[in-house]
């Protein structure tokens, strides 16, 4: 059965919006000129524009008009995907900069994350992840030179530091901690974010061969990336 033509509509829009026709941003049609395009009523068109405001899809101003609005990428909580496979697979092209990475003495806080005395050498990172060269992560990442002895001496634009870590560590316990914090203004630079907005901070944990291998601290800006989870069970009295 042939669907509804407002749905057309909104098919139509939203092929438009993912082969890129219309980018963040950028006006859409007018009502008059879809109505032509579709020889429908102006009624139709509103409902299939309004459906796609409520998705978030499109905003729609009065007097200026129906604007494509930024659909924010999103990552899971619950899993060490890499991010430029993640950026990849939504058919975006993915690019890092490495701003940090040296051997320094451990402080107080970082020793007791990592379980090592205070002063002992450990390599740390700090690069910043973006899709379609927009900012859309920063990580500071602390690792135990035992566990990826030659993590100083790699070359992160061909591998990022996640997939260099996941081959040479096997993981073997993640522990995520998630907040909502404002950053500091050397981070807020390079993810080119205004004062006031938030970014969703994971503090992540890795135990590999029973002992912690890294900690990392991995911002996102919050109107660019959304965390997800998905939980699944096979029991039918699961609630």
């Amino acid at each position: 059965m042939k669907q509804a033509l407002f749905k057309d509509i909104k098919d139509f829009i939203k092929e438009q919006i993912e082969n890129k026709v219309y980018l963040p941003d950028d006006k859409i049609p007018t009502e008059m000129e879809l109505c032509k395009q579709f020889n429908t009523s102006r009624p139709t068109v509103n409902k299939a524009l309004s459906e796609l405001v409520l998705e978030g899809v499109v905003v729609r101003f009065a007097r200026s008009g129906t604007f494509v609005t930024h659909q924010k990428a999103q990552t899971s909580i619950l899993d060490l995907k890499n991010i430029a496979d993640e950026i990849n697979q939504r058919g975006n092209i993915y690019t890092n900069e490495l701003i940090y990475l040296e051997e320094v003495k451990a402080n107080i806080e970082i020793a007791k994350v990592l379980n090592i005395v205070k002063d002992q050498k450990i390599y740390v990172s700090q690069m910043v992840h973006k899709e379609n060269d927009v900012p859309v992560r920063y990580d500071i990442r602390y690792i135990k030179p035992q566990i990826a002895p030659e993590y100083i001496n790699q070359n992160f634009k061909k591998q990022t530091p996640s997939e260099y870590l996941q081959k040479t560590c096997p993981v073997q316990k993640v522990d995520n901690t998630i907040e909502a914090t404002l950053v500091k203004d050397s981070i807020r630079k390079y993810l080119d974010i205004s004062k006031e907005e938030p970014c969703l901070l994971i503090s992540r944990i890795v135990i590999s061969n029973d002992e912690v291998a890294s900690y990392s601290k991995l911002y996102y800006p919050s109107s660019r990336y959304k965390l997800n989870s998905i939980l699944e069970s096979s029991s039918k009295n699961f609630v």
